[in-house]
């Protein structure tokens, strides 16, 4: 689901793992038709706040390395996101068959599409990603994929093009689909010996990345580039059947934001990720770059770390919610041509995802007189009359923390510091480098953070509002939220194949979790990207930035450059 984390689809959809030449091992498999020539060659360069964590999809927790594993990676199925659902796709997988009873489905695969070292991609191999994942001694992150599959065989290898997923109850399609495929595919001949408890430092995710994409990664300079080159020996096709257009990709690691807006301006990058509101109306103007709009995926918010003191009664966490303007953060930060161009949230379900849209959940108003009533209920109160808040003489004060690159998240610290202050409270900021910051959250080291999801296209709660137990402990569970209600109506949700009952469950959850405030729910905002017009074939989507970019291309008299 999430930013860091994420969970979601094509792009942003999964995690991994590439191709890194050996094209005479692949000679043999049967080629993808090349794209029209004029549209063949080129070169693209994106710059990004931060590279990947790594690329082997059962350790790999980071939204850019599920992006830019994308480029590299074989996947089960693809998809594409139409009329406020996921829409799936053959990938490996040229289909899929759903059991009667609704508990298993049964993929279909490819065959003769090979790993860089000519060894076939079989089910094997993705029985395999699936057991990583299931493994406590991997301690992956994407675990909940697996929870609800049988613990005794959640995948059986009928043959070594067909493999079946098998759930512990009926599943409606969308949640199976999801669970059974939501991430890329691990070589088991390369990593099925391996020291499951090392693998984030193995060097299929750190150094020899190995696959097969549309692209082929070549070179990785940690912290300052990365460079993919064109797969000609793609296999599994795009949705037309054609291998990549563009000869070579370059991606810039360009931690700072503003930094990149000057490179995208002096076309010494060609692609920027995100444009900051303020922002909009002065790159648009930029004769030489086209500005695109996603969907309402991103959500930004404050967390509570709950294993600490301070944010351990609910009184506190629904008089800090009081205390903040929300209302005024948006239309200081998200205010484009005089439109507010968010939306204010109450959970981390996507509005996009309309058939799920909750009703009737009333939202926290802006009162600081109400919160400060409300601290005062948990004991915390003026009690020296030096106009800040305190518990028996001591002050209550604590760090809010968020990610470096990234202004929209800067200028709102600032603006939440200063409602705080009003109220008595002393907000300390602390700015972390993206990678450390999540690292942060996942461990809990920190008190409280304004972080964000990139929210998932689909309806699984369980990896942020799951209850964290010794052998999972929820990485993105960041705030360790637990409520045996809302664990009860997550597996009745997620075990329901009637879709009336689902929905009563997540509204019911929403409305739960909304109450008790693990959150300071801030805002959903459509996401802007910005591209240099001479790229051609850019299809924005709430899926990716980068969506179906092996149909892009430059037309040859406007190639700037070659990488």
């Amino acid at each position: 689901m999430p930013d860091p984390c994420c969970p979601a689809r094509t792009f942003f959809r999964l995690g991994l793992f590439v191709a890194c030449s050996a094209a005479a091992a692949l000679g043999a498999q049967k080629q993808s038709p090349a794209p029209k020539p004029e549209r063949v060659g080129g070169g693209l360069v994106i710059a990004m706040p931060s590279g990947p964590d790594g690329f082997l999809y059962p350790v790999s927790g980071t939204a850019t390395g599920s992006t830019l594993s994308a480029l590299v990676a074989p996947a089960l199925i693809d998809s594409e996101f139409k009329n406020g659902r996921i829409v799936y796709r053959p990938a490996l997988a040229t289909r899929w068959q759903f059991s009667k009873d609704k508990t298993q489905i049964t993929f279909f695969l490819k065959k003769g599409v090979k790993w860089p070292d000519g060894e076939e991609i079989n089910a094997h191999d993705v029985a395999f990603t699936t057991e990583l994942v299931a493994d406590p001694k991997v301690a992956s992150p994407r675990r909940n994929s697996v929870e609800h599959m049988d613990p005794k065989e959640p995948v059986t290898v009928i043959d070594d093009y067909t493999v079946r997923f098998n759930f512990t109850h009926a599943y409606n399609q969308g949640t199976m689909m999801s669970h059974a495929a939501p991430g890329t595919i691990v070589p088991e001949h390369l990593l099925g010996k391996a020291d499951r408890t090392g693998l984030r430092k193995h060097p299929l995710h750190k150094q020899r990345v190995f696959g097969h994409g549309f692209f082929d990664l070549i070179k990785w300079v940690p912290k300052q580039y990365l460079v993919f080159k064109r797969n000609p020996n793609y296999a599994l096709g795009n949705q037309s059947g054609l291998l990549a257009h563009l000869d070579r990709i370059l991606v810039r690691i360009v931690p700072q934001y503003q930094t990149q807006l000057q490179a995208l301006k002096s076309q010494q990058v060609d692609l920027i990720e995100t444009v900051q509101e303020k922002d909009l109306l002065e790159v648009k103007s930029w004769p030489h770059v086209k500005v695109y709009r996603k969907g309402l995926r991103a959500m930004d918010y404050i967390c509570y770390n709950l294993n600490d003191p301070l944010f351990q009664d609910v009184r506190v966490r629904r008089a800090l919610t009081m205390s903040i303007n929300i209302q005024r953060i948006m239309k200081t930060l998200l205010t484009v041509g005089g439109e507010v161009v968010g939306v204010q949230a109450f959970s981390t379900i996507s509005p996009e995802l309309t058939d799920y849209k909750a009703k009737g959940i009333k939202l926290l108003p802006y009162d600081p007189k109400r919160a400060k009533e409300l601290f005062a209920e948990a004991g915390l109160r003026d009690s020296d009359g030096d106009g800040m808040l305190d518990r028996d003489g001591k002050p209550f004060r604590f760090t809010l923390s968020t990610n470096t690159g990234n202004p929209r998240r800067a200028d709102a610290v600032v603006l939440v510091q200063d409602d705080l202050k009003r109220v008595g409270i002393e907000v300390t900021i602390e700015r972390i480098e993206p990678n450390t910051f999540f690292d942060n959250l996942r461990h809990r080291k920190y008190q409280a953070a304004l972080a964000g999801w990139s929210a998932g296209l689909f309806v699984d709660p369980s990896p942020i509002w799951g209850s964290p137990s010794k052998d999972d402990k929820k990485p993105f569970n960041h705030c360790d939220y637990s409520n045996a209600r809302v664990d009860a109506l997550i597996t009745k949700g997620l075990n329901t194949a009637d879709f009336d009952e689902e929905k009563r469950c997540w509204e019911e959850m929403q409305q739960i979790i909304y109450d008790e405030q693990p959150y300071t729910f801030l805002f959903w905002r459509p996401q802007f990207f910005a591209v240099n017009s001479r790229v051609r074939g850019v299809k924005p989507s709430i899926l990716s930035t980068l969506f179906e970019i092996q149909n892009w291309w430059v037309p040859k008299g406007e190639r700037a450059y070659d990488l």
